[in-house]
């Protein structure tokens, strides 16, 4: 006797849809991904902290080392240049001092992006954590370097008795530094993971970037239009937290500028990481 067809007690056969994800949907994903990331933040804070400890493990002074690097590199930088290109000491001292901390804390965000995912891949073969997690713990790791280097900046002020009235202004320029951070973070990281020469690549033109951002050399000493310095995304990045703290004004364009290329770079980071994200264990 034969069996009918349409027997209910026939359980069906499990469907796989390999039809592909529409974009909105991929998008929707990449946003639960990072709303896991903050929701699971303090995961991301333990991560950084161990990476820094074990940074130093060993080592006689610990993190020490970081403030110590720090402040024999901006005293070089800050007395040399000043002497030689006859400039205010206390003036010049204290912008360098700023700028160098700065610079070490987004150029360090962006080649240790480079390899986020890369570095992390016996954990992300293993367990299933959000991959926002391994952004954050990256982002944790160098606000920690960031926090040891700003001492330097603490003792140069307390020596020239300096003191920042305007440091509440620093606020929405921490938030922005946070944000572009994290999307620096996925977009490199995951850049990194698929194309194996990103990291030398990027290593490269952010060591160029040093040369041409005011860092060592202010913007207005230079003999063109000054306003095509905004041409360089770092440099209105870099003017709203620097500004603040040496208490010189800011023009609404620096701040247009520095708001409009993190729009950008979030707009190409969530773009590329909704497209993305699924493939990275693919990619170890």
């Amino acid at each position: 006797m034969m069996m009918s067809d349409h027997n209910p007690t026939i359980a069906k056969e499990p469907v796989i849809d390999l039809r592909s994800v529409s974009l909105t949907q991929n998008i929707k994903l990449a946003l639960v991904d990072l709303l896991q990331g903050i929701l699971q933040i303090s995961l991301g804070w333990k991560l950084g902290w161990l990476d820094v400890k074990l940074r130093y493990r060993g080592s006689i002074l610990g993190p020490l080392w970081i403030t110590i690097i720090m402040g024999v590199k901006i005293t070089t930088i800050g007395v040399l240049y000043a002497f030689l290109l006859h400039l205010d000491l206390k003036h010049y001292y204290t912008y360098v001092a700023i700028s160098v901390v700065l610079w070490t804390y987004m150029s360090g965000m962006i080649n240790d992006s480079c390899t986020i995912f890369t570095n992390a891949s016996p954990l992300i073969l293993s367990q299933r954590i959000p991959f926002s997690i391994y952004v954050w713990r990256t982002v944790f790791c160098n606000i920690l370097i960031l926090l040891h280097n700003l001492l330097v900046i603490i003792v140069v002020f307390s020596v020239f008795k300096i003191v920042p009235y305007t440091l509440y202004l620093l606020l929405p320029s921490a938030l922005l530094w946070i944000m572009d951070s994290l999307a620096i973070g996925i977009l490199f990281g995951v850049l990194g993971t698929r194309f194996k020469d990103i990291p030398p690549i990027v290593s490269a033109f952010t060591q160029a970037f040093f040369f041409i951002t005011p860092i060592i050399w202010k913007a207005s000493s230079l003999n063109f239009n000054k306003d095509y310095i905004l041409l360089n995304p770092f440099y209105p990045l870099f003017e709203i937290v620097r500004a603040p703290i040496l208490g010189e004004p800011l023009t609404s364009s620096i701040w247009i500028a520095a708001i409009g290329y993190s729009l950008i770079l979030w707009i190409i980071a969530l773009f590329i990481f909704s497209k993305t994200r699924f493939r990275i264990p693919y990619w170890m």
